[in-house]
């Protein structure tokens, strides 16, 4: 069985803090996922011969914090960005215990799940460990988790741009993005535009927001829907906002980032793959606070689903981008601000938090052959996720079925 997870994004929590909480119930929620995969189409019971959990990406968010105001950015190069990034991931890493220690006991000891009776039903006075592989995906947000491979090794976590096994691939696809570029293209002394959003617009609005002790307590959650937003979505997300909270303070702290940003990305020049010179666009975009949907515009079009993901067979899993209309992509990104996550043709695609903000983590579940409902949301015990009730049953897979391991 495969479990696939993606844009966790826990930070150090100077500027958002997830619950902690949320980690546990994922967990649990993987270990209730193994003993359902071991029903098969008949009704019998037998337990999974192996789990795989890839953490797709973004992970960490290493780029909402306050510790890159300091005059020193991520994309900077030298011993003192370095330092600021380890110290950054340090931190995000000791909020994020509760998920590591768990993947490590899984990686180390198996997942225990009941064994099955002479009936071919679950006996609960006999478990039996399931051997457990873990790997985590660096994205754009979490990138220098690349050089503690070692240090993850010990735990029995593989770090790798990505993941495969038989008709199913599983990358992070931050480079399928127009706010990010290849990696390959990426020159250490610039930012990708997302990044350069992501430090110069969303955390400096953050930090300009938290030294105002009267806004702060009400304005942290609107940092963190922004830090789980698409960067197109940002003002509309400040917009409905505002409807809520009309205040000028924040209208002004929004603009004057905007203003902020706009004049470090004329230095800059953040890289990017819009076709054209895209600062002083994205900057009017960002200053417009309409919290329409969609506007017309040179960048409207970059609202619209991106083209299919060439693949040779089977199914393709991205951690970065939104869900997809193309049953053979499995998109766990965030969507765009106020659309539902809507499963794909035989793709089930859950929150852990439903009820929370867009964003944030999304997981699908991945059952051998000749298991019922190959896939399946992870979640499906909760009647809060969207598109999931009471009555929920799995769907019939798409064709041809895809094998996981």
């Amino acid at each position: 069985m495969l479990v696939v997870s993606a844009n966790w994004a826990i930070t150090d929590g100077t500027l958002v803090s997830q619950p902690r909480r949320l980690q546990a119930e994922w967990l649990a929620a993987v270990s209730r996922a193994a003993v359902r995969g071991g029903f098969q189409r008949d009704g019998r019971y037998a337990s999974i011969d192996r789990l795989d959990v890839v953490l797709a990406g973004d992970t960490f968010d290493a780029l909402t914090t306050t510790a890159w105001l300091d005059g020193v950015r991520p994309w900077h190069e030298g011993c003192r960005a370095a330092a600021v990034a380890g110290r950054v991931l340090t931190a995000a890493a000791a909020r994020g215990r509760r998920l590591l220690a768990g993947l490590a006991a899984w990686a180390r000891r198996g997942v225990a799940v009941p064994a099955a009776d002479r009936r071919g039903r679950p006996d609960a006075s006999r478990r039996v460990p399931v051997p457990v592989r873990v790997a985590i995906l660096p994205g754009d947000r979490d990138r220098w988790l690349a050089g503690a491979a070692a240090r993850f090794a010990r735990r029995g976590i593989a770090l790798a741009p990505a993941w495969s096994a038989a008709g199913v691939a599983v990358l992070h696809g931050a480079e399928l993005d127009p706010f990010c570029c290849p990696a390959a293209d990426a020159d250490m002394g610039r930012p990708t535009l997302g990044a350069s959003l992501a430090v110069d617009l969303v955390a400096r609005f953050g930090a300009a927001l938290r030294s105002r002790p009267g806004l702060w307590p009400e304005c942290r959650p609107l940092v963190g829907r922004l830090a789980a937003a698409r960067p197109l979505d940002l003002p509309l997300v400040v917009g409905e906002w505002l409807a809520r909270l009309p205040l000028a303070a924040i209208r002004e702290e929004w603009r004057a980032s905007v203003a902020a940003w706009r004049r470090e990305a004329r230095l800059l020049d953040p890289l990017g793959d819009l076709g054209f010179d895209a600062i002083d666009a994205v900057a009017a975009w960002m200053d417009d606070l309409d919290p329409r949907p969609q506007r017309e515009s040179e960048l409207g079009a970059l609202l619209a689903e991106p083209p299919p993901v060439a693949a040779a067979a089977g199914v393709v899993v991205l951690g970065h981008r939104g869900p997809s209309a193309d049953p053979a992509v499995v998109g766990l990104g965030p969507p765009p601000w106020r659309l539902a996550a809507e499963p794909c043709v035989g793709v089930g695609v859950a929150c852990v938090a439903p009820a929370g903000p867009p964003g944030g983590p999304a997981h699908v579940v991945c059952l051998d052959r000749g298991r019922p409902g190959a896939w399946r949301p992870l979640v499906a015990d909760d009647a809060a996720a969207p598109g999931i009730g009471p009555g929920w049953r799995p769907v019939a897979p798409p064709q041809p079925i895809v094998e996981a391991a």
